[in-house]
Formats: C-alpha cells, sequence, structure tokens
C-alpha cells in the first residue's frame, strides 16, 4: 500500500502522521520506520519508532531517495510500515518523476509486505489523476 496525505504547507499533515506512526506501534507486531528531513519532531514520536533523519545525505531526485528507502527495507526484515515526511523532493517532483517513484513504491510494498504513508505539500487540485487513488 502506498498512500499520500495531501496538503498546502500548516495545514496539520505531519501531526497528521505522527498520530498515525504512534498508533501503529499499537496495532503491528513489526517494526514501524519514521523518515523525515530533520530532527525537529523526534520527541513527538513514540520511542517503539525507528527515526531516520535524511538531511544529511544531501539526496537530489526520488531516484537517489527511492534507493535510500530499499536500503532502510533491506537492513531489516520486520518493517511493516514507513512513514515519509517533509521531503521537498517529494512535493516538488515533476509528474513524470512522482509517476515512476510510487509505481517502484508500490512495487517495494507489495514484495516486501510494507506499507508506506508520504506527505505531500501540495494544494489538492494540484494533484496529477494518478496520484488520486494513493490518497488518505
Amino acid at each position: 500500500m502506498v498512500k499520500f496525505i495531501i496538503g498546502v504547507k500548516g495545514s496539520g499533515k505531519t501531526k497528521k502522521m505522527i498520530d498515525m506512526a504512534n498508533e501503529a506501534t499499537k496495532t503491528l507486531d513489526g517494526s514501524v520506520v519514521y523518515i523525515d528531513r530533520d530532527k525537529k519532531h523526534i520527541y513527538d514520536l513514540d520511542r517503539n519508532i525507528r527515526f531516520i533523519e535524511t538531511g544529511e545525505f544531501h539526496m537530489s531526485n526520488l531516484k537517489s531517495f527511492y534507493g535510500f528507502v530499499c536500503g532502510v527495507i533491506s537492513q531489516n526484515y520486520d518493517i511493516q510500515k514507513v512513514f515519509i515526511d517533509g521531503h521537498k523532493l517529494i512535493s516538488e517532483a515533476k509528474d513524470d518523476c512522482m509517476e515512476e517513484f510510487i509505481y517502484n513504491l508500490k512495487r517495494l510494498a507489495e514484495q516486501f509486505e510494507v506499507d508506506f504513508v508520504l506527505s505531500c505539500s501540495r494544494a489538492k487540485e494540484n494533484v496529477p489523476s494518478f496520484m488520486e487513488p494513493h490518497i488518505v
């Protein structure tokens, strides 16, 4: 499963994701991972959530970010849910790159039985049609 929380900056996407991640630790047997660009929200998350800050890795496009996500999945066999928040790479991606990224995440989700929840700072009216089925 690949799902997006869509909204403009300041619309509460991060709060919703943090609440969803904290709730997931109560209902899942496997690991929950929260990927963010900085450590601003680390103390809002349950201590059982694996927090990963990506700001120091200087990824410049969705392909490199996808490779990073694959690395996260490969290092731990019991990851069940991954939350990805606050990445301009996702919010500012061109539609063709975003479509390929979603396609690759869906394949990864199916192959490794991992659910992905991502935030995307876009107004709902600016979301391309291929993203609509993935909006929470």
